[in-house]
C-alpha cells in the first residue's frame, strides 16, 4: 500500500492540494464547510436551520442556480460551503432555507497527481485517484478522478460504488472563463438502513450488535447519478456575464426498503420489505445572469438581471410490501425473495421560470445592501394511473432585502427579510402516497445579528425565524399538509486562529421549532416537529505547532440536542454528545510528503437514537476508527 503512494516519478514534493485539505484550519466560519474527506460546521447540505437546502431546491454550483436531483461528486467538486444570515449578503436572490454553494477545483498550474488509500474499522475500503493538470498553458486545464469504494456500514450493509468525473477549465481570453464537467456515481448491492416504527409512546431497546445486518440479502438497492453541465464566465469592462446550464439524473433501477412495524418494548416487531418499481428522476436547469459593477469613491456598486429555469420530470410507482416473520429487531431470519408485479408508475412534470432583478452596494466603513426582486412562473402535473390530471400552478412575487451597518472598524450589524418558492420533501416510505412530491411551498424568514473582528478570530451571533407549510403524514398514513411550522433560534459562531498553532471552530444553534394549525389546536398532534432536534453545538480544534513539521492534533466535539420521536410529543430523544479525535502525520516516502491521517468517531461508542420526520427511528454509529494515505505529486 505505501509502494502505490510512492510509485510516481516525478521530482518536486507536494504541494497543498487534497492531501492537506483541512476542513477546520480553513473554514471560514462555524456554519459548515464540506471536503471529500472531511467536515466541520453547525450546518451541512441537508440540514441549515432545521430544513434541508437540498429538498427546498437551494443548491448553487459556482454561485449559479442548479435543480440537483443527483449527488455531486467530490471527484469534480472541492468543496462546498454553507452561506446563511450575514454570509448569503453578498449571494443575489439569498433563499430562506439557506444555499448550499458548491465550489469546483481552481485551474492547476502544473499536473498534481492525487492517491489516497482509505480503510475503517467497518471492513470498508476504498481508493481514489485525482488528477489536475494544464493541457494548453494556462488556457485549457483538466480535473478528473475515480474512486471505487467498499462502504461497509455502521448496520452491517455492505454496499459497493463507483465514482468518477471530468472537467476542464478553457480561457480562450484572461476575462473569459467556460468550463464543462461531467460525473457519475454508482451504488449497487446497497441495503437500506432499517427504520423502526414502535407500537406506543416508547423507543426500542437498545440494539446491542449494531454493526450486524438482520435484514434480506435481496433487500438491496441499485442506482446510478449523472451530473453534466457547462459554466460560462465573461467580463467587459463594468459588465460581467455569468451562465450555467446543468442537467441532473437519478435513476433507480432496483429498490427495496426494510421497515420494522409495531415494535414492542421488548424489541419485537414485524419486518416489512417493501419493494417499488424502477423510477427516474430527471432536471435540466441553469441561469443566466447579467451584472454591471461601478465604483463611486468608496461605495460599490453591483446590478444583477437574472433569468432561471428548470425543467424536472419524475417518474415512480406504487410499493409492494412484502411481511416477513415477527421477532426480535436484533434476530435475522433469511427468507426467499418473492415476485413482484408492480403496477403502472406516476408521471409528474415541473416547469419554472423566475426572472429577477437585485442590487448590491457596499459603502467602505458604513454598510452594505442587498436587494432583490423576482417573479416566478411555476407549473406541476401529475398524473396518477387511473385518475385525473392533478395541476398546480404559482405566481407568486419574491422578495429579500438585507442590510448591515458597520458601527465601529471592527464590529457591524445586520438585518434582513426573504421570500422563497421551494420544493416540498417527498412523500416518506410509510406513506400511503409514497414518493408523491406536493406543490411548492411559499416559505419567508426573517433574520438578524451582530458580526465582529477579535482579532484573528471572526465572530458572528443572529437571530432568525423561518416559517413554512407544514407536511407530514395523517392519521390514515396520508402524508399531506397539516398546518405551518416555524423555526425561531439563535445561532452563532467563533472562528479562526486561536493562537499561531492552534485552529478554532466554535458553534451553537438554539432551535425553537413549532407546529401550528387545526390538529394542533384539536390536540391531535403536539407543537413540536418530529425529528427536530432543538439545539446543536460544535468544537473543533485543530494543534499544529511548528515544530511538528506539518503534522497536527485535532478533536471535534458534537452535542445534539433533544428532539421528539412522534407527533403527539409523547416521546422525547434525550441530547447526546459526541467526540471525533484525529491526527495528521507528515512522513517521507520515496522523498516526497505522504500524509498519513488516523481519526476515531464517536470516541466513546455514544448510543443514540435518531427520529425522522415520519416516526421512523434509526439507531447512531457505534465507535469507528478511519485510516488514510494521501500525497499530491507535482510534475
Amino acid at each position: 500500500m505505501l509502494f502505490a503512494l510512492a510509485a510516481f516519478g516525478y521530482a518536486n514534493h507536494a504541494t497543498a492540494q487534497r492531501a492537506d485539505q483541512n476542513a477546520a484550519r480553513e473554514a471560514e466560519d462555524a456554519f459548515g464547510v464540506s471536503y471529500a474527506n472531511e467536515s466541520v460546521g453547525l450546518y451541512y447540505e441537508e440540514d441549515i436551520r432545521g430544513f434541508s437546502p437540498l429538498d427546498a431546491g437551494n443548491v448553487r454550483i459556482e454561485g449559479l442556480y442548479i435543480d440537483q436531483q443527483a449527488n455531486l461528486s467530490y471527484r469534480i467538486v472541492d468543496s462546498s460551503i454553507i452561506r446563511v444570515g450575514l454570509t448569503a449578503i453578498d449571494y443575489p436572490f439569498p433563499a430562506p432555507t439557506g444555499i448550499a454553494d458548491f465550489r469546483l477545483p481552481d485551474a492547476p498550474e502544473a499536473l498534481v497527481l492525487s492517491p489516497r488509500l482509505n480503510a475503517g474499522t467497518f471492513g470498508d475500503t476504498s481508493a481514489e485517484f485525482d488528477v489536475r493538470a494544464p493541457i494548453i498553458g494556462k488556457t485549457v486545464s483538466i480535473t478528473s478522478g475515480l474512486g471505487v469504494y467498499r462502504n461497509n456500514e455502521w448496520f452491517g450493509g455492505t454496499p459497493k460504488s463507483f465514482s468518477g468525473g471530468v472537467s476542464f477549465r478553457w480561457r480562450p481570453t484572461p476575462d473569459t472563463e467556460i468550463i464543462p464537467f461531467w460525473s457519475l456515481d454508482k451504488t449497487w448491492s446497497e441495503e437500506a438502513v432499517p427504520t423502526y416504527f414502535t407500537s406506543g409512546a416508547f423507543v426500542p431497546p437498545r440494539v446491542r450488535d449494531r454493526g450486524r445486518y438482520t435484514g434480506q440479502d435481496w433487500a438491496t438497492n441499485t442506482s446510478r447519478g449523472i451530473n453534466t453541465g457547462v459554466i460560462a464566465r465573461t467580463k467587459r469592462g463594468d459588465w460581467s456575464l455569468a451562465g450555467g446550464l446543468f442537467r441532473s439524473i437519478y435513476a433507480i433501477s432496483r429498490d427495496r426498503t426494510t421497515l420494522w412495524l409495531d415494535v414492542n418494548e421488548e424489541g419485537i416487531g414485524s419486518e416489512i420489505v417493501y419493494a417499488a418499481p424502477a423510477s427516474r428522476y430527471v432536471s435540466t436547469s441553469g441561469e443566466v445572469r447579467v451584472t454591471r459593477t461601478f465604483a463611486e469613491g468608496p461605495r460599490l456598486h453591483r446590478f444583477h438581471a437574472s433569468v432561471r429555469a428548470r425543467n424536472q420530470a419524475r417518474l415512480y410507482g406504487e410499493a409492494e410490501a412484502v411481511e416477513l416473520s415477527r421477532r426480535s429487531i436484533a434476530i435475522r431470519a433469511p427468507a426467499a425473495e418473492p415476485s413482484f408485479a408492480f403496477v403502472e408508475r406516476t408521471p409528474d412534470h415541473v416547469r419554472q421560470v423566475t426572472g429577477g432583478i437585485a442590487y448590491e452596494g457596499r459603502w467602505k466603513g458604513r454598510g452594505s445592501l442587498n436587494i432583490g426582486i423576482q417573479k416566478t412562473d411555476y407549473r406541476k402535473h401529475v398524473r396518477p394511473p387511473g385518475r385525473d390530471v392533478i395541476v398546480s400552478r404559482d405566481k407568486p412575487w419574491l422578495l429579500n432585502l438585507m442590510g448591515s451597518l458597520d458601527v465601529a472598524p471592527r464590529l457591524s450589524v445586520y438585518a434582513g427579510v426573504t421570500r422563497g418558492l421551494e420544493e416540498s420533501e417527498i412523500a416518506p416510505d410509510i406513506a400511503v402516497n409514497r414518493n408523491a412530491a406536493p406543490p411548492a411551498l411559499r416559505t419567508r424568514q426573517v433574520d438578524a445579528g451582530v458580526r465582529a473582528s477579535l482579532g484573528k478570530l471572526q465572530a458572528a451571533v443572529g437571530v432568525f425565524d423561518v416559517r413554512k407549510p407544514y407536511f407530514n403524514l395523517d392519521d390514515a398514513n396520508f402524508y399531506r399538509r397539516l398546518g405551518e411550522v416555524r423555526h425561531r433560534g439563535i445561532e452563532g459562531s467563533l472562528s479562526g486562529d486561536a493562537t499561531p498553532f492552534v485552529s478554532l471552530i466554535a458553534g451553537a444553534v438554539l432551535l425553537d421549532p413549532r407546529v401550528t394549525g387545526e390538529l394542533v389546536g384539536d390536540g391531535t398532534i403536539g407543537i413540536r416537529p418530529v425529528g427536530t432536534s432543538r439545539s446543536r453545538i460544535v468544537l473543533a480544534l485543530d494543534v499544529h505547532p511548528e515544530r511538528w513539521r506539518g503534522s497536527s492534533f485535532d478533536v471535534q466535539v458534537t452535542r445534539h440536542g433533544g428532539s421528539f420521536a412522534d407527533q403527539a410529543n409523547a416521546v422525547r430523544l434525550p441530547s447526546r454528545p459526541t467526540v471525533a479525535m484525529g491526527v495528521r502525520h507528515r512522513l517521507q516516502l520515496a522523498h516526497r510528503d505522504v500524509i498519513a491521517r488516523v481519526q476515531v468517531t464517536n470516541l466513546f461508542n455514544t448510543y443514540r437514537w435518531i427520529a425522522d420526520s415520519s416516526e421512523g427511528l434509526t439507531y447512531s454509529s457505534g465507535r469507528y476508527v478511519w485510516f488514510s494515505l494521501a500525497t499530491d505529486i507535482d510534475g
